[in-house]
């Protein structure tokens, strides 16, 4: 059993094309449980960084009144799993990072965000003390602010980047092999299907799933209307 497109609306194609793709993403949703490491990707380029903003103090003794680096980075992966938006994430870390400051790591973290090792180091020391910064101490704590929302916000916008991508490759995977099955069962016989016209065809509206998912409602609405006033065009 064959369906011929040509018979159908190109509406109607498009929608079934992109019903086709929101499955994928769907079955992609459904398999994060089993496949917990879907929710971890993009993660990498986070803990790297965050890596280099809370090093360890020489003697491996913990900052007061922080986290240490292993927590910092299990609540930063919790909130990135659970799909918290991107700006509290941020935010987040940076108020992390900031905590973990101190006379004993200053040093190195003045180092990964170029700014004065002696004043942040100041800064760390009166900051614990509770000493009002002088200005130049307030500078540097202002430059150090401002490169760790700078490297904090690079890490998190390709790391969000990454997911994306890496997820919509998953979900057009799904789909062709949705649509690489669907095509079998129409046509019946695996002799009849492999490396035939049908297959490709297949694999070609496997392939434009995912991209039409988004779009294929409104897409579709618009090639009616297009179609519409065409036809008034004409009369």
């Amino acid at each position: 059993m064959t369906i011929d497109p040509h018979n159908l609306p190109l509406g109607h194609i498009i929608t079934a094309i992109g019903g086709l793709g929101t499955a994928a993403f769907g079955l992609l949703d459904a398999a994060k449980p089993v496949f917990p490491w879907i929710n971890h990707i993009g993660f990498g380029g986070i803990r790297g960084t965050v890596a280099a903003l809370t090093p360890d103090e020489p003697n491996a003794k913990q900052p007061v009144n922080a986290l240490p680096q292993k927590n910092i980075t299990k609540s930063l992966l919790a909130n990135w799993v659970n799909g918290t938006d991107l700006a509290s994430q941020k935010a987040i870390a940076k108020s992390l990072v900031k905590l973990h400051l101190s006379a004993g790591n200053a040093h190195d973290l003045a180092v990964a965000t170029n700014v004065d090792p002696q004043l942040l180091t100041q800064v760390a020391e009166s900051i614990v003390s509770g000493t009002a910064l002088t200005q130049p101490q307030s500078d540097a704590y202002a430059r150090f602010d401002l490169i760790v929302t700078a490297m904090l916000d690079e890490a998190y916008q390709h790391a969000d980047q990454a997911y994306r991508n890496w997820t919509r490759g998953l979900a057009a995977v799904i789909a062709v092999l949705l649509a690489f099955a669907g095509g079998w069962i129409l046509v019946g016989s695996w002799q009849n299907f492999w490396l035939n016209p049908e297959m490709f065809q297949a694999i070609l509206v496997g392939l434009l799933a995912t991209p039409l998912a988004p779009i294929a409602k409104d897409l579709s609405s618009a090639l009616s209307m297009a179609v519409n006033t065409m036809q008034l065009v004409k009369k």
